[in-house]
């Protein structure tokens, strides 16, 4: 039995189901009932359900693509800024793509701090040291384009259920958006006026994410603005 309908706004400790169903992330599973562990929007999928925070700092999973700052060099590489409590090292072979010998080649020509990398989480091992590469086509040094940064808990929101508000967002404004998961996102486009006006959408998305018919609202003001 189901206590909440989906995306429904829940706290911390609020009965979601009993009987038949699955705890997924942001729930806990208690004599046979699953709870809310944070808050955040509750999240049917059939026999599944799970919250998706509204709070929180990234937490980096292997697979996850991100978009890190550099903040620090060492012989092999850099050390990234994730936007989270863990930052993330970039070896400079998963950045190039292959062998490089650091003490003949100046690494410095490849990133330097304050860079922003479009990279994915390649491994996170027991003591949280980040892995990261950045070596396929279409990732690694940002050129260009606007950085927006927002809650990590809010990524799913912009992102929408199948893509539905990404698609919205870039479909509606004909910019590119890049998504990283620990909450920062890069916009392309050519219009300067259009750029602007899918950064305040996602500032917008931030704001409301409890709220329903967002995604409409979103594709009306995009329009407007168009």
């Amino acid at each position: 039995m189901l206590f909440v309908e989906n995306r429904e706004l829940v706290v911390p400790g609020r009965l979601l189901a009993e009987g038949d169903y699955f705890a997924g992330e942001g729930t806990f599973l208690e004599g046979g009932k699953i709870f809310s562990a944070v808050i955040g929007l509750a999240e049917i999928r059939e026999k599944s359900i799970s919250v998706i925070s509204l709070q929180g700092r990234y937490i980096p999973r292997r697979g996850d693509r991100v978009i890190g700052i550099v903040t620090d060099t060492h012989p092999f590489g850099w050390i990234l800024d994730l936007n989270s409590p863990y930052t993330g090292n970039l070896m400079v072979s998963e950045l190039v793509g292959r062998k490089v010998d650091v003490f003949r080649e100046d690494i410095g020509k490849f990133l330097r701090i304050g860079d922003a990398v479009l990279a994915e989480v390649r491994e996170v091992d027991e003591r949280w040291r980040v892995q990261l590469t950045a070596s396929e086509r279409g990732m690694g040094r940002i050129r260009g384009g606007r950085l927006v940064e927002i809650s990590p808990a809010k990524v799913p929101r912009v992102i929408g259920r199948k893509g539905s508000m990404l698609k919205v967002l870039e479909e509606t404004s004909g910019c590119r958006l890049e998504v990283g998961l620990n909450g920062r996102i890069l916009i392309r486009g050519r219009d300067l006026k259009k750029v602007n006006a899918v950064v305040e959408a996602i500032l917008l998305i931030e704001r409301e994410a409890h709220l329903s018919g967002l995604t409409d609202r979103i594709k009306a003001k995009l329009e407007r603005e168009g």
